[in-house]
């Protein structure tokens, strides 16, 4: 029987006072164990992308991130806005890649960096949680989804542009932990700091400020959540995103896309294949399965406790603040799913929202595990052991895929060597090349030829 529930913590205490080799081994397996956690969701992610993928740079990760960063120096482009928010660890990550690595590895080193920062996300869900969750099965599936979730390698995973995403996942986590001791709660609060400053719909979590908000330990958490989102905040005031062009999508629109792709999008990574499914046999296809999801929460917050409900909630509002803020700050009439047609299915597609938000969904779901295997009936107990099984099998059925919108280049490695590129250098040596980058023809980033001729990372 998987034990569900931590030790007494006082008892604990007392035994590890008593015999302090023990103390000595459990603060090494605190920090062995989630070392070796990181690292095992690091090659997991890896894995999961195709060698086209790691090798293609993504959209802002070139045209401007790098961009601006030859422009405007490290320092210059840190804080400088993006589509009215700030993109401080993105562009932090894009400077260190830039710098560590030759302009020819740029790309890889990008696509390390992201599932190494996406990989550490996971393993900091994992600490944060003790505490929050009582079952490990629970808090180790839910430190995998940011890397394993379906729908992920499709466009947001391995790249700075899409990193917001794994950091606002995080702040309920840091929002929601134990914190005991000063030390802890600074460290949290400039984690909660960074994430602020990359990611401004993090100010959807302020309402787990109250969680134990008398606990002055947790004061520099709630201050470097405050003070990141404070910034993005003044940053959209002062440089607002343009205003939509085309009319907002129905509140039916955004609830029946909420169960097609967030929802939907949880257990397979092939949208087309779900909308087959849809056309072939309507919407009960996807709405049934969504129904018994809504009683499993409801059945949660009944049979939860205290924190457990807090995250449950969280994941719930989470996914819903993603993908309802999505679609009404960009509306498209490919999102209008409540007036698609036979042949509108068939071709639907994946948004970055609908991935970003499947995180949640999914989360919700294992916290659900955990609610489950921690209550004596043997019957809910067997439905938390089924539930996690779900869980796993999303993780395994979607393990490869090979649609990303990054898999068929082009390859930044490869134009970085072209002839092309040695042409255009050789006539305007002091002048920059231009390179193609992902998803499409209209994106390009221009790179001094200095750096290309000197194979020279900056």
């Amino acid at each position: 029987m998987l034990e569900t529930s931590p030790p007494d913590q006082g008892a604990a205490t007392d035994l590890r006072a008593a015999d302090p080799g023990s103390g000595r081994r459990h603060r090494l397996m605190s920090v062995v164990v989630p070392v070796l956690l990181g690292a095992v969701i690091a090659a997991l992610g890896w894995l999961r992308l195709t060698p086209e993928v790691r090798n293609t740079l993504w959209a802002e990760d070139g045209k401007v991130f790098l961009e601006e960063q030859y422009d405007r120096g490290v320092l210059g482009a840190l804080f400088h806005d993006y589509a009215g928010y700030l993109h401080v660890v993105p562009r932090a990550l894009v400077a260190v890649a830039s710098h560590v690595a030759s302009v020819d590895r740029f790309a890889v080193t990008v696509s390390i960096l992201c599932v190494l920062v996406t990989a550490a996300v996971g393993a900091a869900v994992y600490v944060l949680t003790a505490g929050v969750l009582r079952s490990v099965v629970a808090r180790v599936l839910l430190a995998l989804v940011p890397t394993l979730l379906p729908l992920g390698p499709m466009e947001i995973q391995a790249n700075a542009a899409n990193l917001h995403w794994f950091l606002m996942f995080l702040m309920p986590f840091l929002l929601l932990t134990p914190v005991k001791s000063w030390t802890k709660g600074i460290v949290l609060g400039v984690v909660a700091l960074l994430c602020g400053l990359t990611e401004i719909q993090v100010v959807a979590f302020f309402p787990l400020f109250f969680v134990g908000i008398r606990n002055r330990h947790r004061w520099p958490v709630i201050a470097g959540a405050v003070l990141g989102g404070a910034a993005q905040v003044v940053t959209t005031l002062m440089h607002p995103r343009a205003p939509a062009t085309v009319p907002h999508d129905s509140v039916a629109d955004m609830v029946l896309g909420y169960i097609v792709q967030p929802f939907g999008g949880s257990w397979t990574w092939s949208m087309p294949t779900l909308g087959r499914l849809i056309a072939e046999h309507g919407i009960v296809v996807v709405v049934a399965p969504f129904v018994v999801a809504v009683l499993l929460v409801a059945a949660g917050f009944w049979l939860g406790m205290g924190k457990q409900r807090w995250t449950l909630a969280s994941m719930l509002w989470g996914s819903a603040a993603v993908w309802f803020g999505a679609v009404w700050l960009n509306p498209n009439e490919m999102l209008a799913f409540a007036h698609f047609d036979h042949a509108q299915w068939l071709g639907i597609w994946t948004f970055r929202y609908s991935a970003s938000g499947s995180m949640y969904v999914l989360a919700g779901f294992v916290v659900l595990v955990d609610v489950f295997l921690a209550r004596p009936a043997l019957v809910v107990r067997v439905l938390g052991v089924v539930l996690a099984l779900v869980v796993v099998w999303a993780f395994v059925a979607n393990f490869a895929m090979d649609k990303a919108n990054r898999q068929n280049g082009p390859i930044w490695e490869q134009q970085v060597d072209s002839s092309q590129t040695d042409a255009a250098c050789e006539a305007a040596p002091s002048g920059n090349a231009t390179i193609q980058i992902a998803p499409g023809p209209q994106w390009a980033v221009t790179v001094p030829c200095a750096l290309i001729d000197g194979g020279a990372a900056r």
